[in-house]
């Protein structure tokens, strides 16, 4: 498939470039962007707060976002109404951006455009394409072009449109979005280091096209001259289908969990389903990955769990089952690192506990040092990190209480050999732990649990430091 991903700030004109490289190529053009406004419609519509994730995700739902043809150029239907001309008034850009800081909303898009992705050539263009949505494709380019001018391209786009515009006013939004999106906390809009930069401030459309079909060329070239090599796969055993008494087993394993570990996950739609993703979690008790496995992971999902377990020939058939890859500590299990890279290349989620082994200090709000594992795997397969944290130590039968964090990655580290950033990728990724701990103990001790309470007092929160900003930009 032919995956052209382009990234750039609000008004640098990758919608227009993106859509010409599409007909030139005769290949199709995704508007991302225009799935982030149509979202941002709906709940606009709905009269939900776009900044209030408990509002907003109940109703992704409801919505079907299609492109279709009517003759000379696609329009985007929301659920089969053409919204093309509603999604593009200048207030529904800051929509979008709000409705994009939002985990549930961005993992609802980007589950939709990397399917299609997957199935058509097309070219996609946003803010997070080449981090996110499609870190593995192989043409990338980022468009940019100063404020001043991205500001005096758009009034000229508006007033096109017969909408009065000011253009301090139209400059400031830009700079904010810019902002915004190079901030925001869940996949923020970067330069990956492996995109082709174009800035087109001071050239035309056609120039910027004919730059970007010029790199492509180019990066065929190179790929020519690498010779591919063919994997002989016609004499490949089958794999072996597990007994229906294993399997059985399996199914009643699964289901005892849901029973035993009686747990309340909070924040469940943080978790990412149907895409690749490294879980983390805190390890106080051998029951900690059953709970995870028979409450979050799906049926495709993997646990990495320590090789002793397997020892015994109908537990490892039972584990394997279950989804288990078993890890040798203390050495280089290469088959066991080649199982958990091809697991995530088939966009399945791997669940590993940084610490390596069960935390067993009497304080169970500290962690161990954490391996360099995780951070490995998410580097080489681009994935997202998913952390999870347990109050205090699982237990049979009690109230056992989980939160799920936001997804992060470590995209700030692509373009450089994981071996070389691996300690400070560790790092980043235990400070990220460490903040959900603070969160969980907040929720728990503080709020008792309930969660409404706890998102009331994090509005608040987050009203003041932003009124806090205000008054110190005006001072």
């Amino acid at each position: 498939m032919i995956n052209i991903a382009i990234d750039g700030p609000s008004g640098a004109g990758k919608s227009t470039i993106a859509r010409k490289i599409a007909q030139k190529l005769n290949i199709t053009y995704l508007d991302t962007g225009a799935m982030y406004r149509a979202v941002a419609l709906y709940a606009v519509e709905k009269g939900a707060d776009l900044a209030k994730s408990e509002e907003v995700a109940p109703l992704l739902d409801e919505i079907k976002i299609t492109f279709v043809d009517n003759g000379s150029d696609k329009v985007i239907c929301l659920n089969g109404r053409d919204v093309s001309k509603e999604i593009r008034r200048h207030e529904m850009s800051k929509c979008a951006s709000d409705v994009s800081k939002l985990p549930q909303v961005r993992n609802f898009l980007v589950e939709m455009q990397r399917k299609i992705a997957s199935e058509n050539d097309v070219v996609l263009d946003g803010r997070d394409i080449t981090s996110h949505v499609l870190p593995d494709a192989k043409y990338k380019f980022y468009l940019t072009a100063t404020p001043e001018e991205r500001a005096r391209r758009r009034c000229a786009e508006l007033k096109e449109k017969g909408q009065d515009v000011d253009y301090d006013k139209v400059l400031k939004d830009i700079n904010d979005r810019d902002y915004n999106d190079t901030h925001r906390e869940f996949a923020p809009l970067v330069k990956t280091s492996d995109s082709y930069e174009i800035d087109s401030t001071s050239i035309g459309e056609e120039e910027v096209v004919e730059l970007i079909l010029s790199r492509i060329k180019e990066i065929d070239a190179k790929s020519a001259e690498i010779p591919v090599k063919k994997v002989e796969k016609a004499n490949a055993p089958a794999p072996k289908k597990k007994s229906w008494f294993i399997r059985f087993i399996a199914k009643l394993v699964k289901r005892a969990m849901r029973v035993i570990w009686i747990t309340k996950i909070y924040f469940k739609d943080n978790f990412i389903k149907n895409s690749k993703a490294v879980v983390i979690c805190n390890h106080y008790s051998g029951l900690d990955p059953c709970i995870i496995m028979s409450k979050l992971l799906g049926k495709n999902g993997k646990v990495v769990m320590k090789d002793e377990i397997a020892q015994n020939k109908f537990v490892a058939n039972v584990s394997e089952e279950l989804g288990c890859i078993p890890v040798k500590r203390g050495e280089a299990d290469i088959n066991a690192v080649k199982k958990i890279l091809l697991a995530l290349n088939k966009n399945q989620q791997v669940l590993i506990f940084p610490e390596g082994t069960r935390n067993r200090t009497q304080d169970f709000k500290t962690m161990l040092t954490f391996k360099n594992g995780v951070a490995t795997f998410a580097l080489k397969a681009k994935a997202p990190i998913v952390p999870l944290m347990y109050y205090k130590k699982t237990k049979f039968y009690s109230r056992n209480r989980l939160i799920v964090g936001e997804p992060f990655w470590l995209d700030q580290f692509y373009g450089q050999r994981p071996g070389d950033v691996k300690e400070e990728a560790t790092d980043f990724i235990y400070s990220k732990m460490m903040d959900l701990r603070r969160e969980v103990d907040l929720l728990v001790e503080k709020f008792k649990g309930s969660k409404k309470r706890y998102l009331k007092y994090k509005r608040l929160q987050s009203k003041e430091l932003h009124e806090n900003a205000n008054h110190r930009s005006k001072e």
